[in-house]
């Protein structure tokens, strides 16, 4: 076995979750306009999935203290390899260098420590949002990579893209237009 299961089992779906919230937060921003008596549910309900997408990326991708952080997933003597074959799949997937890969990854982890988890009031996050398709684009790399980590029949699963387009299709269906009484 050159994986722990403990991890993988619990990483897997955290990385699904980021997927389809990240999907929600779009396909709702992409439903357009919300019901008029509904806006600041809406607005909540938008900024909440793209939060929780945050937080589900930085526990798998984020912090190497993380439980769930993807380095802990290879065991044995493969460790290395293993890491750095993904590490190389998230630079092709992206397209970015090391460097700009290191200040992506800091500015999803300051978006994180210092907006969505927690508020760090003496240096608050003033920066822009991130842009979360280098994001996907490294969960997407992570489904290959921990596919052929534990061996594809393992994980009959459909591909993370497919998961994503499925569920911004379901968020960004029009909104019911409301009955007049």
């Amino acid at each position: 076995m050159g994986y722990t299961f403990e991890v993988f089992r619990n990483q897997y779906p955290t990385v699904v979750f980021f997927v389809q919230h990240l999907a929600y937060n779009r396909g709702l921003k992409a439903a357009g306009e919300s019901p008029p008596n509904c806006k600041a549910f809406w607005t909540a309900t938008i900024d909440g999935h793209l939060k929780m997408a945050t937080i589900a990326w930085c526990k798998v991708f984020g912090s190497s203290t993380e439980d769930m952080h993807w380095t802990k997933t290879p065991t044995g003597e493969i460790v290395q390899q293993a890491q750095q074959n993904f590490r190389h799949r998230v630079l092709s997937r992206t397209g970015f260098t090391q460097e700009k890969w290191v200040a992506y990854h800091k500015g999803m982890l300051d978006f994180r420590n210092k907006y969505v988890a927690h508020f760090d009031i003496h240096n608050p996050f003033n920066g822009p949002v991130p842009c979360f398709n280098p994001a996907l684009q490294v969960a997407c790399a992570y489904q290959k990579w921990v596919m052929e980590l534990i061996r594809p029949a393992l994980l009959n699963q459909p591909t993370l893209r497919s998961l994503y387009e499925q569920c911004m299709a379901e968020a960004s269906c029009k909104f019911p237009k409301p009955l007049d009484d």
